[in-house]
């Protein structure tokens, strides 16, 4: 052995923690790209998905994520998962295809750092956007409730009408009618 190898033999305590510390920002990098490797929605047409989105998870050792999941709907009613966007903002614009239907899954991720404990509720919906027509969404989750809501408005008005929810099946049935 050379006398540099001899010296490097004996691991001091800095450099065991330097190592220790190199491996769990590795792994904590690892982890998070599996959480967030999802694909990023190309947000390229004309917005009118207007995102409206507050979360609280009601302490301060705990942490909520909102996004929501884009699928294109076949004819077949067969799901074609388009990209995901971020709800990290307070308001985000999205534009999604008119005349076609499209699946949204609003998707609510909390952490909570002491109690060790994760969860994910989801709230999924058909939309068929129109021309011409703006859709404001509001997304609400605070203390383990969540409220997704959606408002479909022409452009420069107030008022318009609420969207109610579509199970996956509505397509399925009105497929079948065709």
């Amino acid at each position: 052995m050379t006398p540099l190898a001899m010296n490097r033999s004996v691991w001091s305590p800095l450099d065991i923690g330097r190592i220790a510390f190199i491996v769990l920002l590795v792994c904590t990098a690892s982890f998070l790209a599996g959480c967030f490797g999802s694909k990023t929605y190309p947000n390229t047409l004309e917005k009118n998905l207007h995102v409206h989105t507050a979360t609280d998870s009601g302490s301060w050792f705990s942490h909520v994520r909102a996004a929501v999941d884009i699928h294109r709907v076949g004819e077949d009613c067969a799901l074609d998962y388009e990209g995901t966007v971020q709800l990290a903002d307070p308001k985000i614009d999205i534009g999604i295809p008119p005349h076609r239907w499209s699946y949204l899954v609003f998707v609510f991720a909390n952490s909570s750092f002491l109690a060790n404990r994760s969860g994910t509720i989801t709230y999924e919906t058909l939309l068929k956007a129109r021309p011409n027509y703006h859709y404001e969404v509001a997304v609400r989750y605070r203390d383990d409730m969540y409220h997704v809501g959606i408002r479909e408005t022409l452009p420069n008005q107030s008022t318009g009408r609420e969207i109610e929810p579509l199970e996956l099946s509505a397509c399925r049935s009105s497929t079948g009618r065709k």
